[in-house]
């Protein structure tokens, strides 16, 4: 986030209905209720209490907090044992951080499309996550969090099969 210049924070991104800064408000929403998750607060107990515009004038700053806020919970001791509630019903911590990498991963790639900076995806990660994303491309219901997969080529290189499960040209 912070390679995105002042005047990037309003460019379009592939996320149609964002740009650049509402791409990382998005993110920082994630960050925000995996702590509230995981540290036993409900769905419904959250509300609508992170609505709006969470990042103000200092969109990568408050990226960077939330992340490190999130990072911090995940490297507890006994992180991945526990569970969450989430709007599909409880989960283990080790799941839901796996989909909010995934969603984190997207997003990335999104807000370097958008802010004019290299979208190249780090391979590994694009291994690791293919598997959770054609998942989420094969599910109906789970897919609604995401657009409807593009049409992909078995030449497609990782990245852009990866992307392509999630509905984005790359």
């Amino acid at each position: 986030m912070s390679a995105v210049t002042d005047s990037a924070w309003v460019n379009d991104t592939p996320c149609t209905d964002w740009n650049v800064k509402d791409v990382v408000n998005h993110i920082v929403d994630e960050n925000i209720w995996m702590v509230a998750l995981f540290n036993g607060r409900t769905i419904a107990e959250v509300g609508n209490e992170f609505e709006g515009n969470l990042v103000g004038d200092d969109p990568a700053g408050v990226y960077e907090r939330t992340a490190n806020d999130v990072k911090a919970i995940l490297a507890e001791p006994d992180a991945m044992s526990r569970t969450c509630q989430i709007s599909s019903g409880p989960v283990s911590v080790a799941e839901y951080s796996k989909q909010l990498f995934l969603d984190t991963l997207i997003h990335g790639w999104d807000i370097a499309v958008g802010s004019g900076q290299d979208a190249t995806l780090d391979d590994y990660l694009v291994q690791m996550r293919t598997p959770l994303a054609q998942a989420i491309a094969d599910n109906e219901g789970y897919r609604a969090v995401f657009a409807a997969p593009t049409t992909a080529s078995p030449n497609d290189n990782p990245q852009t099969h990866l992307l392509g499960l999630l509905g984005r040209t790359g």
